[in-house]
């Protein structure tokens, strides 16, 4: 069984002849914990591969409140191996770390800000020079919001489902 992407959801199937539900429940995206819990009508092995984003270095996972034993590396498959019973319950959490994204390698100064899988775009007016470590400090200004201290002021930054009519930038020079 393969899980690569991270939403409330339910999955049925039968494995070898035993009734497996696999329940996801997260706020994915916006936050990097994202839980599991399985519903097996015996006990039963079988491998769970759960999706490692590239950007998640930290990655952790736990079984029943365990930590997983095996590394967890960014951009692969966690594969657990085992015998899962009715209950067993499964933790993944993500850093959601901010980081830049150069445009290219010629604009090593334009860059995009991200936090985690979403890319966070500057609404309303520019407030002039932002300095990369000013971006990678952005503090959360409440649900699905940031907000970029400057020398010219603050700066509001949005993932692209929350923005309205508002004029926003992807891309921004850094200075520094």
């Amino acid at each position: 069984m393969f899980v690569n992407l991270y939403i409330p959801s339910a999955l049925h199937w039968t494995h070898n002849g035993v009734d497996v539900s696999l329940a996801q429940k997260s706020s994915y995206p916006n936050d990097g914990r994202i839980d599991f819990e399985f519903s097996l009508s015996k006990p039963t092995e079988l491998v769970a591969h759960f999706r490692i984003p590239a950007w998640a270095e930290g990655t952790s996972i736990s079984v029943n409140g365990k930590r997983w034993r095996d590394p967890v590396l960014p951009g692969t498959f966690a594969s657990l191996r085992r015998k899962w019973k009715n209950g067993d319950h499964v933790e993944l959490e993500m850093p959601m770390k901010m980081r830049l994204q150069i445009l290219d390698a010629r604009n090593p100064d334009t860059v995009a800000l991200l936090r985690g899988p979403l890319v966070l775009f500057a609404v309303a007016t520019s407030p002039g020079k932002v300095t990369r470590q000013q971006w990678l400090d952005a503090k959360d200004a409440g649900p699905g919001k940031w907000q970029v201290a400057t020398a010219g002021g603050s700066m509001t930054m949005l993932p692209f489902t929350a923005i309205g009519d508002e004029q926003y930038s992807t891309y921004l020079q850094v200075s520094g």
